[in-house]
């Protein structure tokens, strides 16, 4: 009896650890874009702060001024504002910017 249980109980926990997975893959509110040729997933964080990433898998992301351009494009253009600040984070696996809605991008 005590082997069923403990069976039960592993499965049990395969389960909801499955689940947490499924959770976390599948995140509302990312957005894909592809710039350059570049593929990226776009989320927002808050009212004004958008992350970017490379998809379909995290990895390094190129730090040129060219590369940090086409990230910035990425935002605005998903989030319909104008890129005030930005930096890199998770060991350059993440771009953040910070951005301004009011007027929109002409502002």
């Amino acid at each position: 009896m005590k082997q069923y249980f403990s069976w039960g109980l592993t499965l049990a926990s395969l389960g909801f650890s499955g689940c947490a997975m499924l959770s976390a893959k599948a995140e509302p509110g990312v957005r894909n874009v592809t710039l350059g040729g570049h593929s990226y997933e776009l989320s927002q964080i808050t009212d004004s702060t958008w992350t970017a990433s490379a998809s379909p898998k995290p990895k390094v992301l190129e730090k040129s001024p060219t590369a940090t351009a086409r990230l910035q494009q990425a935002v605005e253009m998903v989030s319909g504002c104008r890129v005030t600040d930005s930096d890199y984070s998770r060991q350059g696996t993440q771009f953040d910017a910070q951005v301004t809605c009011s007027g929109g991008l002409g502002n």
